[in-house]
């Protein structure tokens, strides 16, 4: 009933399709190489970012086994051996933006509170396919990947001007409860419309709705449970037909039956609440913070155009076009894998 192959895999995809820089910020589109020698990987506005911090960077995620089977399940990263350059300078590309985030943020005299670090973790965790993947990495890279988001996450919340950040989290909260709801919610799957009538008119009729799913529902996977499939919020991989009927059915009714690509669903809601704010924080810091989108965008837009960045041509060029700014590898392949 779930929505074939990863939910999320367009994180790792990105980068190998000219991602944007509010896209290096927002999301983690981590990348492979190797590279050496003494010179400045880049520099901007005459602060260096040493080869040396960008190959740390590097061999951590080189470390890191499951991430690379992750990220290689989705986006092809190396030709025979050899990581495409386009990954180093991706991941430079970030450092670079990384490097802008905390200066301006030390300019503003905002510092990066306990709440966005604790946001970021399981924000990164998703994005990068689960606990197991994410803590593969080495415990100080870890940490630099929750930084970095962190900042973000200040940086948004100092660009939308709207008071502190707890204040507008819960505002934001208040203004968006059902944004958090929690539906849990039982289905019965059969082929046809008719069979979903006849099984919705006998639950109608007085029979137990756990009984008919086990009797007449196809879904193998909650039919031995009484059709009981569990609980979700608006962010889940259900098809997309599936979580609109859950969400506007009444609590305890059997519904109109809902087709889907998989047939025809007759769904019962057991529940449909908001959790209080306190089991919601991180989520509401996370979805505050991005509403901060188009302001992001603009920030990217003025810092890119002021700034002087250039970057040392083993590594390619800087390429100036506002929020779609990145560094520009070169055309010769020259990396190679570990």
């Amino acid at each position: 009933m779930r929505r074939p192959g990863p939910s999320r895999s367009g994180h790792a995809g990105r980068a190998c399709t000219r991602p944007s820089l509010v896209a290096l910020l927002a999301g983690l589109a981590l990348v492979l190489a190797a590279c050496g020698s003494s010179s400045p990987a880049a520099t901007v506005d005459g602060e260096t970012i040493s080869r040396g911090d960008l190959e740390g960077e590097l061999r951590d995620i080189a470390s890191n086994d499951k991430y690379l089977k992750y990220i290689e399940s989705q986006v092809q990263i190396r030709k025979s051996g050899v990581f495409d350059a386009s990954f180093t300078a991706s991941v430079l590309s970030r450092q670079i933006v990384y490097s802008i985030v905390e200066r301006d943020l030390e300019a503003r005299k905002v510092t990066v509170a306990k709440a966005d670090l604790d946001a970021a973790r399981p924000a990164l965790v998703e994005q990068m396919g689960g606990d197991e993947i994410f803590n593969a990495f080495p415990t100080d890279y870890q940490e630099t990947l929750i930084r970095r988001s962190a900042q973000v996450t200040a940086l948004s919340f100092a660009l939308l001007d709207q008071g502190p950040p707890d204040e507008v989290a819960r505002a934001y909260y208040e203004e968006h409860k059902e944004d958090f709801a929690q539906v849990c919610v039982g289905h019965i799957l059969v082929r046809s419309q008719e069979e979903a009538e006849a099984a919705k008119a006998r639950i109608d009729a007085g029979e137990d709705f756990g009984a008919v799913a086990k009797e007449v529902s196809t879904d193998t996977g909650s039919k031995h449970q009484g059709g009981q499939l569990g609980c979700f919020g608006r962010d889940n991989s259900l098809v997309p037909e599936f979580t609109t009927a859950m969400f506007s059915q009444p609590v305890g009714e059997v519904g109109a039956p809902v087709q889907s690509q998989f047939g025809y669903h007759v769904i019962k809601v057991t529940s449909h609440e908001v959790p209080p704010y306190e089991e919601v924080a991180a989520q509401v810091r996370n979805r505050a913070a991005a509403s901060a989108q188009e302001k992001l965008t603009e920030w990217v837009d003025g810092v890119m155009d002021k700034a002087k960045i250039s970057v040392n041509p083993k590594y390619g060029h800087f390429e100036k076009r506002g929020a779609q700014s990145r560094v520009v590898p070169p055309q010769a392949p020259t990396t190679a894998g570990p």
